[in-house]
């Protein structure tokens, strides 16, 4: 069994008991949700949330208000942000010849720690998303080729890019169609005559 299925099936089994336990069995902290339950209520709510907050904010003393972070990590955090990350999600499956340069920023680039109204806890929609940062090469790439990428701004960029890792070039999930030279996907605009 992996690590990540592992670490899903203990969370299944934790939350399961916390809904056969009376309340007062499980009262063995503050309730956080009682001044942020906007960080635990929506669409999507990574699973991380409902294992607690202290699975994620070791060094947060929640009995001061405004709280006291007992640690250097920003908001009281158990490890920097990447390290914390890792400890469920596989680290393999960010580490690959081509990594996705919004690692480097962070997970909170693209994702949202607690919740959000879209899949994945994404900030925002797939093509959307994606745009904020490769809008202006993509304008610059069709515009060197005379051609347009053929699913730009309609399709779910990760329908064929992988919007991490992968041991493929330009993070493609499987060889593109077409003439096999390893170009991204482009379709040629029609030349206009010149008059």
């Amino acid at each position: 069994m992996t690590k990540t299925r592992t670490i899903h099936l203990l969370a299944i089994l934790y939350l399961a008991a916390l809904t056969l336990l009376p309340a007062a069995a499980r009262a063995e902290g503050p309730d956080c949700a009682t001044c942020h339950e906007d960080l635990a209520t929506g669409k999507s709510v990574h699973p991380a949330v409902m294992m607690g907050c202290a699975s994620c904010h070791t060094a947060v003393d929640a009995a001061d208000v405004p709280h006291k972070i007992t640690n250097r990590n920003p908001k009281g955090l158990s490890a920097k942000m990447k390290d914390l990350c890792f400890g469920c999600h596989e680290k393999k499956n960010f580490q690959k010849t081509t990594v996705h340069g919004a690692l480097m920023l962070g997970c909170t680039s693209c994702h949202n720690p607690h919740v959000s109204d879209h899949a994945r806890v994404l900030k925002e929609e797939i093509p959307r998303l994606c745009l904020h940062c490769h809008e202006e090469k993509l304008s610059t790439l069709t515009a060197q080729n005379n051609a347009t990428h053929a699913h730009a701004k309609t399709d779910r960029c990760s329908d064929c890019h992988s919007p991490h890792a992968t041991d493929t070039p330009k993070l493609v999930l499987t060889k593109p169609q077409g003439n096999g030279d390893g170009k991204t996907a482009l379709i040629q605009k029609p030349s206009v005559p010149q008059q």
